[in-house]
């Protein structure tokens, strides 16, 4: 063999070794739960969704979502296109736990957490913690942040998909 061909090929084992992908990283990488079909369309003029108009404001869409389990909508007060988002509300640590219900924290309307409120009395179920305004996880067992989906803003209503508008 010629030493260019040597170079090359020892050049083509290196990049392969460094291409190599580490099964621990494919494995964190993949999605908590499977893609769900999501798209419903909120109209914020009626009187159970006019919180959107207002900074920190947020409505539950329920019946959608992985295992129906709804889509929270939160207005981060932003203008242009970052103003909503919308999150599912399966929380990432255990998705298929029964509990496994991601709702705004009634005290403080920045973040999400891991668990329901029957009226007043809230009930943990891994009490993860995520922030409102981009679905960031911040305390608690989950690992990751909340699966967001799209949110078009068309003056007084916004449609919410899993697909870019």
């Amino acid at each position: 063999m010629t030493k260019y061909k040597i170079g090359f090929i020892a050049i083509i084992l290196l990049l392969q070794l460094n291409c190599k992908k580490n099964k621990n990283a494919i494995n964190a990488n993949n999605d908590f739960f499977p893609p769900v079909l999501v798209d419903f369309t909120i109209n914020m003029d009626l009187p159970s969704a006019s919180d959107l108009k207002f900074a920190n404001g947020h409505f539950i869409q329920p019946g959608t979502g992985y295992k129906q389990r709804g889509v929270i909508v939160y207005n981060t007060g932003f203008q242009g296109p970052d103003q909503y988002v919308a999150f599912d509300r399966t929380c990432p640590y255990l998705p298929d736990s029964v509990c496994s219900y991601v709702s705004m924290d009634t005290s403080s309307t920045l973040f999400f957490r891991c668990g329901q409120y029957n009226g007043t009395k809230y009930t943990g179920c891994c009490n993860s913690k995520f922030m409102a305004q981009n679905g960031a996880q911040v305390q608690g067992k989950a690992t990751r942040g909340l699966r967001q989906y799209y949110v078009g803003n068309f003056g007084s209503q916004l449609r919410v998909t899993n697909t870019p508008q």
